[in-house]
């Protein structure tokens, strides 16, 4: 049996014509139309304690109602929020107080598409918008459609072509332990070398846009809805929003490059992301640790290695791998009883691959620290393959463990 995997293509794309440009806003309003809808009657149920309908019944109430979507995009975007909802009521049962349900009324909603729908003719990819008309949308020569299209998702600036694709079995020459981390992006290793990635770029990036974003908002506070001056600040916004976006992207490639060329055809067991564990943390803290993109590398660690695996990672970075004892330090782990000495990173990594294999933290008698290898994703030296050494200061000999 093949095992079925997916793979997204991106297309860059805006209208180019009035006709295109009225179309596209006419399918995302209509589309924002019914998203907030569903909202108003999802907050009506629950206020007089009704029971909720089925999912037919929602599909059966969406027919004919919004004229300028195609039928299969409406029934995706009630499918959409049905799962939302069903998010926020299991969040809510497993005690997680802050989780909303759907509130927001936008004013444009990206739009989907089935296969039923999107349709590709030639070299031109074409989405039917009911009464709104259709699109139109080229594919360029350099993009390669990988697989059978299962879903289109149409938003500004940018149309995501969801393929269905056969998976490709590797063979296993070996078992890695990764532990994903703010400061060091991605820590691997097999037990006898290890390579930390560094992730200073990215933590960088996220500041940075976290910063532009303030300004932005505060600019556009006093403006007022609709005028030019608003119109331009909220441009500018979301074009400083995709170029983070780019960047973060690119880097999490890179960064699970790095990894999987060091530890080539490698199953690799990776931690469990750690964005609960920010709310036992101080603000600025929290802010760092639930942007980090770790769902973002392991969905890339799991097609580029021979596949990645998440187990929980409870106190991998604390356990002494060789003994077993638990202590804390900051980014060099010095061992207390049996004076086994490593970066942080890699300590955590070695436990999370004990976890993977064993089931459970298992130390190792007479473990010698692994090889280690620092690298930045993306810096090289000028003229040479040569990784650049990232952050030196990681491996110091410091009696403070500092």
């Amino acid at each position: 049996m093949a095992f079925v995997d997916h793979r997204t293509v991106d297309i860059a794309w805006k209208p180019g014509t009035k006709t295109e440009w009225a179309t596209f806003t006419a399918a995302r309003m209509e589309a924002a139309r019914l998203w907030g809808d569903m909202v108003e009657r999802h907050h009506r149920i629950r206020r007089l304690c009704w029971k909720w309908p089925s999912k037919s019944r929602w599909e059966t109430w969406v027919k004919r109602r919004y004229p300028n979507l195609h039928s299969q995009t409406a029934q995706i975007l009630v499918a959409d929020f049905l799962e939302a909802v069903a998010s926020a009521t299991s969040l809510r049962k497993k005690g997680h107080a802050e989780a909303r349900y759907p509130w927001r009324k936008p004013r444009y909603h990206d739009t989907p598409y089935s296969n039923q729908g999107a349709k590709i003719k030639g070299q031109h990819l074409v989405l039917p918008h009911g009464k709104a008309g259709k699109l139109s949308i080229p594919i360029p020569s350099t993009v390669v459609i990988p697989g059978r299209m299962v879903e289109v998702r149409l938003t500004f600036g940018k149309v995501m072509i969801v393929c269905q694709v056969e998976e490709q079995k590797r063979p296993v020459e070996r078992v890695v332990g990764c532990d994903l981390g703010v400061n060091s992006a991605a820590a691997a290793t097999d037990g006898q070398t290890a390579i930390v990635v560094s992730g200073r770029e990215a933590k960088a990036t996220v500041q940075w846009r976290n910063k532009m974003l303030a300004s932005a908002q505060e600019a556009l506070a006093p403006k007022t809805k609709g005028s030019r001056r608003h119109r331009r600040l909220q441009r500018r916004k979301y074009a400083m929003l995709q170029k983070a976006s780019n960047r973060i992207k690119d880097l999490c490639h890179k960064t699970s490059a790095k990894v999987v060329k060091h530890f080539p055809n490698a199953k690799v067991y990776v931690g469990e992301p750690f964005n609960d564990a920010a709310q036992k943390t101080s603000r600025r803290q929290a802010q760092q640790v639930s942007s980090v993109c770790c769902r973002k590398i392991i969905q890339q660690l799991d097609y580029k290695s021979s596949g990645a695996i998440v187990v929980p990672e409870h106190y991998s970075s604390q356990a002494c791998p060789a003994c077993g004892c638990r202590q804390k330090y900051r980014r060099v782990y010095r061992c207390q009883e049996c004076s086994f000495t490593a970066p942080r990173d890699v300590v955590g990594g070695l436990n999370i691959r004990q976890i993977g294999l064993e089931g459970q933290l298992t130390p190792l008698p007479g473990l010698v620290a692994p090889k280690v290898t620092f690298v930045h994703p993306t810096k090289k030296y000028p003229g040479s393959s040569q990784v650049v050494p990232a952050e030196p200061r990681q491996v110091a000999q410091d009696p403070q463990g500092l």
